[in-house]
């Protein structure tokens, strides 16, 4: 329903600024309701996303990209809506060691990084960790007060990759996460949340499978 209202006001709306705002306002529609509710006890809501490629390479190659992922350009990523609503890009993950207890600093534009702690690591098969945004380095100003993550009304817990094989010299690498959602919205937000989550995965493994094919 959002969407659908979305694209038939954007549509009037020409200067790209405009629809930003429009975009904007659609996406935060269910956070900004919370307000009103703030009295009461919301109930949690566990929600998974997952998005998959297949790529042209040996588990081996793509295993060594996952672990760690190399500074991302935007000319890299592409252009997605969620650019438009004002997602920070994803931008680079470090590791510091390789193996459980390994630390993996997920950083995204405008200071945003995500402390990931490895507690599933089976080579060449499934990379798995926590997710804890680090506060001290988001400004206030990333997101709105309601879309913080980490925050009361929404947080992302977990994230994993696992590779498959998908014929001779070929890998199917999936992604997944895991979400809180903490409104009386949750079914909305739900619609909200799921699709910028996927749309982050979605261009991550692009870029993935982009990186792997061009040295296999």
């Amino acid at each position: 329903m959002g969407a659908l209202i979305y694209t038939s006001v954007v549509d009037l709306l020409p200067p790209r600024r405009d629809k930003t705002l429009v975009v904007m306002g659609f996406a935060l529609l269910p956070f900004l309701a919370i307000s009103i509710e703030n009295r009461f006890d919301n109930p949690d809501d566990f929600r998974r996303v997952e998005n998959t490629v297949e790529i042209a390479a040996p588990a081996a190659v793509v295993w060594q990209h996952i672990i760690r992922v190399a500074p991302i350009g935007a000319s890299d990523l592409g252009h997605s809506i969620i650019d438009d609503i004002g997602f920070p890009r994803p931008v680079e993950a470090t590791l510091t060691h390789e193996g459980v207890g390994g630390v993996r600093h997920a950083t995204f534009e405008r200071g945003v990084e995500f402390i990931e702690t490895v507690d599933d690591w089976q080579p060449l098969q499934r990379l798995s960790f926590s997710i804890v945004p680090n506060t001290a380095t988001i400004p206030p100003t990333t997101f709105d007060e309601h879309v913080i993550v980490g925050g009361r009304f929404f947080d992302v817990l977990r994230g994993t990759y696992e590779l498959r094989p998908a014929g001779p010299g070929r890998t199917l690498l999936v992604l997944h996460s895991q979400q809180r959602l903490s409104t009386h919205l949750n079914w909305y937000a739900g619609l909200w949340t799921g699709f910028v989550m996927s749309e982050i995965q979605r261009r991550i493994l692009l870029v993935l499978k982009h990186r792997c094919e061009q040295i296999s």
